[in-house]
């Protein structure tokens, strides 16, 4: 049940995350890349969520395994934001 209960939360996560990018503002320009790959972020976010219930529930991966997968997907998360903030910043002060 508890599975179950994850890998719907998980595929509700990855599905506001793509409501999200089909959501966004159009706009041109730097703005625009910026704001893509924070999209990115959250995209990454999400899947971040789904990968760490598929592998446990599909694979038995390993608990610390699993975690240290989940950590890893969201610092790679974390990456995109930093990228997409810098490149929203020169996009204003240019």
């Amino acid at each position: 049940m508890a599975h179950a209960t994850s890998l719907i939360l998980d595929v509700i996560l990855v599905v506001v995350a793509l409501a999200v990018y089909f959501a966004r503002p159009r706009i041109g320009g730097e703005l625009a890349k910026g704001l893509r790959i924070l999209l990115a972020g959250i995209l990454v976010l999400g899947f971040a969520h789904l990968i760490e219930t598929l592998m446990f529930v599909l694979f038995g991966l390993s608990p610390e395994v699993n975690e240290i997968l989940h950590r890893v997907l969201i610092a790679a998360a974390f990456v995109f934001f930093i990228i997409g903030f810098i490149t929203i910043r020169r996009a204003f002060e240019s």
